[in-house]
C-alpha cells in the first residue's frame, strides 16, 4: 500500500496500450463471428485511470467493443477484471460506471473482483472442470508490475482450453534485478524450471536470456504454437519489459503481430521511451524500403529448390519470421534475384507481370 492509488501515464505504457487496443478492434470480430460468448480478462487492471485523467486498460477495453463498428454482431463479450488492492479495485469501479453508465447488458458486461489474480482464475477454472464446462474463447491481458502471481501452472491452465490466448506483460529488468536476490521459490514458479539459476553467470544484459527462457517454458508446458513479443525500452535505453503473446493459432499471430507493426513497422518489435513523436507509431513512415529485403532474402533460403503456393510462403513469414506477409516480398525476389524464381503457374490464365495470385505455384531454382 506504499505506492499510490493513481499514477502518470508513461509513453512505453501508450505504446502498450496502442497493441492492445489495435489487437481488440480485430479480435472482437473475428471471436463474435464463431462464438456466442467471449472474454476478456485484465488480471492485474488497476485502477482503471492515470493521474493525468487517461484512461487505464479496462476503460480502452470496453471502449473498443462498445465503439466498434460492427457492434451489432456481437453476441455476448464478457469483461472480467481483477484487482488485488481494494483502493484500486473501487477506483476502477468507479472509472468503470463513469465512463459506461448505459452499456447494452444482454451484449457487453462486466464485473470487477478485488483479489489475487491466480487465486480469482484458479477457483474459476476449478468450478468450470467439476461443472464440465469448458471455458469461452478468451484473451487474458496480464499486466503485473513485478514477477509473481501468474505462475506457469496457471497459464498452462489457460492455454489447455481451445481459442484461450494470453498477453503477459514480462517485467524482464524487475526480473533481473532480483535474479540475485532469495526470490527462487518465486523465479522457479514463474519459468517452472530452475534453469533460470544459470543466466546468473551471464555477463552484461541479462535481459534476452530471460526472455528465451521464458519463451521456451511458455511453449513446452503450454503447449504454445506462436509466441511473439515486444521489447519496452525506457528514457536511459534500458530494457524495461517485453510483451509476450501466446496463441495457437495463426490467425491470431497475424493480427497481434499487425497490432505491434503499427507501433514499431521496422520489424525490430521495439519501443523507446526516448524517441520524439516523429519516431514513434504516431508517424507512418515507409517502412517497406527497410524489412522487405530481409524477408525476400528468408523466402529464397527457406524455399529453395521447392515448388509452393503463395499461402506456404505465407504461413512461413507470418508464423516462422518476425515479419508480416505481403505479397510485395515476392515482387521484390522476382525483380532483385531473378535466378531464385524459375517459374510462377498460374492455372488456366496467363500470368499478368510481377502478380502472385492465390491459386498460383511458384518454382524456386
Amino acid at each position: 500500500m506504499s505506492e499510490p492509488t493513481i499514477w502518470p501515464l508513461e509513453d512505453h505504457t501508450k505504446a502498450k496500450h496502442e497493441i492492445l487496443r489495435n489487437y481488440l478492434a480485430a479480435w472482437f470480430p473475428i471471436l463474435s463471428r464463431y462464438s456466442q460468448r467471449i472474454v476478456y480478462i485484465d488480471g492485474f487492471a488497476g485502477p482503471g485511470v492515470y493521474s493525468g485523467g487517461e484512461p487505464g486498460s479496462p476503460v480502452l477495453a470496453i471502449k473498443t467493443a462498445y465503439e466498434h463498428l460492427l457492434k451489432d454482431r456481437f453476441k455476448e463479450i464478457v469483461f472480467f477484471f481483477i484487482e488485488k488492492r481494494e483502493d484500486r479495485a473501487v477506483s476502477l469501479k468507479e472509472a468503470l460506471k463513469n465512463n459506461f453508465p448505459d452499456l447494452p447488458n444482454d451484449q457487453i458486461k462486466y464485473s470487477v473482483v478485488s483479489g489475487e489474480f491466480e487465486t480469482t482464475v484458479s477457483s474459476l477454472l476449478e468450478s468450470l472442470e467439476k461443472s464440465g464446462t469448458n471455458l469461452a474463447p478468451t484473451f487474458a491481458f496480464i499486466d503485473p508490475f513485478g514477477y509473481t502471481g501468474f505462475s506457469m501452472d496457471l497459464l498452462e491452465k489457460i492455454m489447455s482450453y481451445p481459442k484461450c490466448e494470453i498477453f503477459i506483460t514480462f517485467m524482464t529488468g524487475f526480473i533481473r534485478r532480483f535474479l540475485d536476490n532469495e526470490k527462487e521459490d518465486a523465479l522457479t514458479k514463474l519459468f517452472r524450471t530452475d534453469e533460470w539459476k544459470k543466466i546468473r553467470e551471464v555477463s552484461g544484459l541479462r535481459d534476452q536470456p530471460l526472455l528465451d527462457l521464458y519463451i521456451k517454458q511458455l511453449k513446452h508446458c503450454c503447449d504454445v504454437k506462436y509466441v511473439n513479443s515486444f521489447k519496452m525500452i525506457n528514457k536511459f535505453n534500458q530494457p524495461l519489459y517485453h510483451l509476450v503473446f501466446c496463441t495457437n493459432s495463426l490467425k491470431g499471430l497475424e493480427v497481434m503481430k499487425n497490432a505491434m507493426w503499427r507501433v514499431d513497422r521496422t520489424g525490430d518489435y521495439k519501443f523507446s521511451d526516448r524517441w520524439d513523436e516523429k519516431q514513434t507509431y504516431l508517424f507512418d513512415f515507409h517502412d517497406e524500403v527497410y524489412w522487405i529485403p530481409k524477408a525476400a532474402a528468408l523466402i529464397g533460403s527457406k524455399f529453395k529448390g521447392q515448388r509452393v503456393s503463395v499461402k506456404d510462403v505465407s504461413d512461413y513469414i507470418i508464423g516462422e519470421t518476425p515479419f508480416l506477409f505481403k505479397k510485395s516480398i515476392l515482387q521484390y525476389v522476382e525483380d532483385n534475384y531473378p535466378k531464385a524464381i524459375s517459374e510462377v503457374v498460374v492455372p488456366n490464365r496467363k500470368r499478368k507481370k510481377r502478380s502472385f495470385p492465390d491459386d498460383c505455384i511458384i518454382v524456386f531454382n
